[in-house]
């Protein structure tokens, strides 16, 4: 009998190898084919040839973004340069064998491009002198504490002892043990040397985000009143750092009866506040600025979206103007080719702007009080109803032309609410909550049925605004339509909804709360930080650099929720 074709053997060629390598990667980040096929805008039948080694990839740029999309940090593309060996190759990453290469190649360009898996280990692609390519497993406590400039080779050939967990002389104040355990996927090392600096954090991505990077000072502080007083005991070391152009944080650690407790403050936020008392420096910041998983939470969605939308500033404004010719259609469906040198967030902030100024420009016309349907289902997606520049004034701008109060039903089955972290279940409740603060009147259903259903305004039984970005297979769909088919659709979605909404109650206090409690977030915690937050603002916790962020609708949410009762 011949060989199965997705029975590989990566000694046997290039071909092989590669479909090899995709496939280990692939499972690496707990990613299906269809679920890759799906990220990438490219066809299940074409990678699923591509992993059994039963097609070569023809397009290099379609390798870039498998490469790039698996964070394989170019393995894969030079593999498919080896696929076509007339196309000239880059410099290897080399690991000998059975020596260790001497050739050190910085850890952080790796780290920038390997996510850590479920366990404690992060995956390394590296490539014998035969040409094959392995993944190595590497103890990610390990990898951290050998800092940012240790050559792969020598981390891969295992030329240095794991640690179960960084020291106590590393991490006096306990900081990273307590961040790292709190929240999965940030990464922190110690630089050496350090120039300032004392961890570097690498904030995790997301379905589209695609991570981020800050720096940290940490000082010994206390607490006075509503404040926390962080004393800097080197006034020029603490200027260096809070004067460099890169987003950094300074961090107050609180130390009380055994338990540490502590508070971030934006390094430009920082840098103004930086005072001499009585011979000693100090910063003084509100105790709002605890990190817990609200503030992370913000840091999270803030520094990821800020940080991709700055870094494609210019072509993303020049693509948006190229764009605007579809305007002019009542119909179109855009895919991200059309934008293909911009970044994911990038392609999201574009199909989020489109679809809310198509609904915007059809809204007049539609013969009765329309009901709203929205495809956010986790903090990610969610978040950007609190961030992007045009996301609040849209809201407040649908609620001024309707002249009444309107429903926006969400899906979000119970599966999403179990495997999404706490911190973006928070910000899933700050997005909702700032939609009631209009007078949106909004529903939930659990019914895995209506995952598919893209996002829409309809007005029953008679017309409906397709508008839709969120998951789906291009950066926007947008339609008016009075098909009967689709309307009904809608229609039907739309009732099922309101007639059985999982926080159905008279007031916003009661469906926010129903809320709270159906993604297990402690409604009078949700009232006390939301209220501490509020009467400082975000922008001094971090501030945003791009001009498409806003800290506007964040602000707006958490004023609304602490103005809620906090007993029953």
């Amino acid at each position: 009998m011949g060989q199965q074709p997705n029975v590989l053997t990566p000694e046997q060629s290039p071909l092989h190898r590669f479909g090899y390598t995709l496939r280990e990667l692939r499972k690496v980040r707990g990613m299906s084919l269809r679920e890759l096929a799906a990220k990438s805008f490219m066809s299940h039948s074409k990678l699923q040839k591509w992993e059994n080694a039963s097609r070569p990839p023809k397009d290099r740029a379609e390798v870039e973004l498998i490469d790039s999309l698996l964070r394989a940090g170019g393995v894969l593309v030079d593999l498919w340069e080896r696929i076509n060996p007339g196309v000239s190759a880059r410099a290897p990453v080399s690991v000998s064998a059975p020596h260790v290469s001497d050739t050190p190649v910085s850890l952080a360009t790796t780290l920038s491009h390997t996510a850590p898996s479920d366990s404690e280990g992060i995956f390394v692609p590296a490539r014998l002198d035969d040409g094959t390519v392995v993944l190595v497993a590497l103890d990610r406590r390990a990898l951290l504490r050998a800092g940012m400039g240790v050559g792969v080779a020598a981390v891969a050939g295992m030329g240095m002892p794991a640690a179960s967990a960084i020291s106590a002389s590393e991490d006096p104040f306990g900081f990273a043990k307590t961040a790292t355990e709190n929240w999965s996927g940030l990464q922190l090392s110690r630089p050496a040397p350090d120039f300032g600096v004392d961890w570097h954090a690498l904030i995790p991505g997301g379905r589209s985000m695609l991570g981020s990077q800050l720096s940290l000072q940490v000082h010994p502080a206390r607490i006075e009143g509503s404040r926390v007083i962080v004393s800097v005991p080197d006034q020029r070391r603490a200027e260096e750092f809070l004067t460099r152009p890169n987003r950094s944080l300074l961090v107050g650690a609180v130390n009380a009866e055994g338990v540490s407790r502590f508070y971030a403050l934006d390094g430009r936020s920082a840098r103004s506040r930086l005072a001499k008392n009585g011979g000693v420096y100090e910063v003084a910041a509100p105790t709002a600025y605890e990190l817990d998983d609200l503030t992370y939470g913000i840091l999270w969605a803030v520094s990821n979206y800020d940080d991709a939308l700055q870094a494609d500033d210019q072509p993303l404004a020049e693509t948006r103007s190229d764009l605007k010719a579809y305007e002019r259609l009542s119909a179109s469906a855009v895919s991200r080719e059309a934008a293909p040198g911009l970044n994911t967030v990038a392609h999201m902030w574009l199909g989020s702007d489109f679809c809310a100024r198509h609904i915007l420009r059809a809204l007049p016309d539609l013969p009765a009080l329309p009901a709203f349907w929205t495809r956010e289902q986790r903090g990610e997606e969610a978040s950007a109803w609190l961030i992007f520049d045009h996301k609040y004034p849209y809201l407040r701008e649908t609620t001024k032309a309707l002249g009444s109060t309107s429903t926006r039903a969400f899906c979000i089955p119970e599966e999403v609410v179990r495997s999404s972290p706490r911190y973006e279940r928070v910000l899933l409740f700050l997005a909702v909550a700032l939609m009631e603060s209009l007078g949106i009147h909004v529903q939930f259903t659990s019914d895995p049925a209506y995952e598919s259903v893209e996002g829409f305004v309809v007005s029953p039984d008679k017309e409906a605004v397709i508008a839709n970005w969120v998951r789906g297979d291009g950066m926007w769909h947008v339609d008016v339509t009075d098909r009967s088919s689709v309307v009904r659709e809608f229609t039907i979605a739309a009732r099922d909804v309101d007639a059985d909404s999982l926080t159905a109650a008279p007031t916003p206090a009661g469906r926010l709360r129903s809320l709270a409690q159906y993604l297990d977030l402690p409604w009078s915690w949700l009232i006390q930080r939301c209220g501490q937050l509020a009467r400082y603002g975000s922008s001094g916790l971090i501030q945003s650099r791009s001009r498409l962020v806003s800290a506007a609708g964040i602000d707006a949410a958490c004023a609304y929720v602490a103005s809620l009762p906090a007993d029953h």
